[in-house]
């Protein structure tokens, strides 16, 4: 039994919600009453002693692909690269944590290894008599399906990052990374990149900003989603939104926080007259340091705030802004 997590990792650091699929990983061996391990499968430039550190979280051994044409994400590439290991060697499943890019490259692979996808998921179960069982929610997260699949070959999961575990290093073995031979095959390539063209702050998407203004009802239709926009600049950050900000059409669908949005988890989120409703709060609790402005000192927000402002917001954020371009 070798169950795989993918590697999710940037600038040389793996991203928390790799460390919480071991948790999963751990659980499915442990239902099963197996002896099994965790691979650890990790595509694209990224250094040993990085990989290595997958052990303390219960990680055996960690597949390391890296070849020309994989500095940046490439989905014919890494999807190329990706089916070669998992052809090889044949896991019972490989586990992902959902992003713009896992979503890309779980579909190719999926789709040319004839294997079974699972996206959303919230569960996920193997059984002894070669079924894989998952719960994922529909209907804008009112409802929930339970779906049954034949785990062979390894089904794909991609867990949605708010049901992830947080956890912590639980030994000090390090990993055996092992380097696999691959070689791109660039003239059958369909795509190929001619231009990297990096995005401005507030243009990236939610899920790889490190900072995020998130405006909420609070904020009303007027001028002042001027202010929030301009606060964003001044702090190179990326602008979110609650559902009513996007109903209103202030902000394209794309910008929405929460379980029918965007699941999020920057350095730093500042929200701004938002109420702290559940369906917003799980898509922003992975956030390491969050700031809450609203005028009613019992908002649901403030329970999740590193530091809580009550006040008029539309007063606050002026005086803000222009404090933080005198510092600038």
């Amino acid at each position: 039994m070798d169950i795989w997590i993918y590697v999710n990792h940037r600038e040389d650091e793996i991203e928390e919600t790799t460390f919480s699929l071991t948790v999963e990983a751990k659980r499915l061996l442990d239902e099963l009453d197996q002896t099994g391990r965790i691979t650890g499968v990790a595509l694209g430039p990224v250094s040993e002693s990085v990989l290595e550190t997958l052990g303390h979280y219960g990680v055996e051994r960690v597949l390391h692909v890296n070849a020309d044409g994989m500095e940046r994400y490439q989905g014919e590439v890494f999807a190329q690269a990706l089916i070669q290991v998992v052809q090889q060697e044949n896991p019972a499943c490989l586990l992902m944590a959902q992003t713009a890019e896992t979503e890309d490259l779980a579909q190719r692979v999926a789709a040319i290894c004839a294997t079974a996808l699972v996206t959303r998921a919230m569960d996920f179960n193997l059984t002894t008599e070669g079924k894989a069982l998952a719960i994922r929610p529909v209907a804008n997260g009112y409802l929930f399906e339970d779906l049954e699949l034949d785990a062979s070959p390894a089904p794909i999961v991609l867990f949605l990052p708010a049901v992830l575990l947080d956890t912590a290093p639980s030994q000090e073995t390090a990993a055996a990374v092992s380097a696999v031979a691959f070689q791109t095959a660039a003239d059958d390539l369909k795509t190929r990149t001619v231009e990297v063209i990096e995005a401005a702050p507030e243009d990236l998407d939610l899920e790889e900003a490190d900072i995020i203004v998130a405006a909420g009802r609070g904020i009303g239709k007027g001028e002042t989603f001027g202010n929030v926009q301009a606060l964003a600049k001044a702090i190179g950050g990326s602008v979110g939104a609650t559902r009513p900000i996007i109903d209103w059409g202030l902000l394209e669908y794309e910008r929405q926080i929460g379980q029918t949005g965007k699941y999020v988890a920057p350095r730093l989120i500042i929200n701004l007259g938002i109420s702290g409703a559940n369906e917003y709060t799980a898509g922003m609790e992975k956030a390491q340091q969050v700031i809450a402005i609203d005028s009613n000192p019992r908002v649901r927000m403030f329970r999740f705030a590193d530091l809580g402002v009550v006040g008029d917001v539309h007063e606050i954020l002026p005086l803000l802004i222009s404090r933080i371009e005198e510092h600038k």
